[in-house]
């Protein structure tokens, strides 16, 4: 993902948890803990970038969806992101994210936990989704 591309994330949720994938970041002595997505294509909606990117990363459709926020939320490289919640999804979930070439493991992670492991960028993220499933 390059400097200032937008990108969709889609961040899975079951039973309080998130599913994240945990990988390298440049900057980070240590594996971060990162909500899977992709860059969104030029001309290309945010429900048809977060559909695409579902099926390249995890080999899902997702059928339960929704914005987050209508603001954009400035990732870790000047990224401008757009988080997704699913809540529900046809498929079944891999151990790792499919299209890299160095497959990152995937994992449930409790949302409380995942709030103090992850970069700055991701906590605010898992702080618009812990708001969001309180009010729900």
């Amino acid at each position: 993902m390059s400097t200032n591309s937008r990108v969709v994330l889609f961040a899975l949720i079951k039973d309080n948890a998130v599913l994240v994938e945990k990988r390298p970041v440049k900057g980070f002595t240590k594996l971060q803990y990162l909500i899977p997505g992709g860059t969104i294509n030029a001309g290309e909606s945010l429900e048809d970038a977060l559909k695409r990117e579902m099926m390249e990363e995890l080999g899902l459709i997702p059928l339960k969806f929704e914005l987050l926020t209508n603001e954009d939320i400035v990732g870790l490289f000047n990224n401008l992101l757009k988080p997704f919640i699913v809540r529900k999804w046809q498929g079944e979930i891999p151990e790792v994210i499919l299209d890299k070439e160095d497959p990152y493991p995937l994992e449930w992670l409790d949302l409380e936990r995942a709030l103090k492991l992850s970069p700055d960028p991701t906590i605010k993220i898992f702080e618009v989704i812990k708001a969001h499933l309180n009010k729900v």
